[in-house]
């Protein structure tokens, strides 16, 4: 056996890199000491906090909404049986039972506007805390504590630990010395009569 060696030169990049990026607005109360340009996290390891007190506020409004989007729900219905029971002993007018319906309605679509604006207030809440979506490092860092970010800015560029590529460009004539395969490969393996 002879052992052949080839000369190249190459650069070794990761498989998996990412821009950090901010989802709400606020000023940074905390960043992680190993955010910093070389620095290791962890997956799910707080990186960054951005300050929650506004969008605890906005929830905890949100949540008052649901509270009385329900209880003018809650009204609309009684409201809505009353009429139809009025309705049957012929004391009410069809106007009234159908106003009674339509604030019905409106209830229900009210409540789940409340609803829905509680949910994106959960989640703004969620979104001031940044954690490293996988284990890796920090190639930069463009945030510091007490910096306001907007939704939208980029706080850092990081990149998995887990697997690198290394790109190596081999002369045509060096070719040959590798056990490659140069076409596309396919599975040679005739197919058994009788199996799928």
């Amino acid at each position: 056996d002879i052992a052949l060696s080839s000369l190249t030169h190459g650069t070794v990049a990761p498989r998996t890199e990412s821009e950090l990026v901010a989802e709400v607005a606020g000023r940074v109360v905390s960043v992680n000491p190993n955010l910093v340009s070389g620095g290791f996290f962890s997956a799910g390891e707080e990186l960054l906090q951005i300050e929650p007190l506004d969008y605890a506020l906005a929830l905890e409004q949100a949540r008052a909404g649901v509270a009385q989007a329900e209880s003018d729900l809650a009204n609309a219905r009684r409201a809505a049986t009353r009429q139809d029971s009025l309705g049957e002993r012929k004391l009410t007018s069809a106007a009234q039972q159908d106003d009674a319906v339509n604030r019905l309605r409106i209830a229900e679509a009210t409540l789940r506007s409340a609803q829905a604006q509680l949910s994106r207030a959960e989640r703004d809440l969620a979104r001031t805390r940044i954690l490293a979506p996988y284990e890796g490092r920090v190639r930069s860092e463009r945030v510091d504590i007490g910096q306001f970010v907007n939704r939208g800015s980029t706080i850092a560029t990081i990149y998995a630990t887990d697997y690198a590529e290394v790109k190596l460009p081999i002369n045509d004539e060096e070719l040959a010395f590798l056990d490659l395969p140069l076409g596309p490969v396919t599975d040679s393996t005739p197919a058994t009569p009788g199996t799928g």
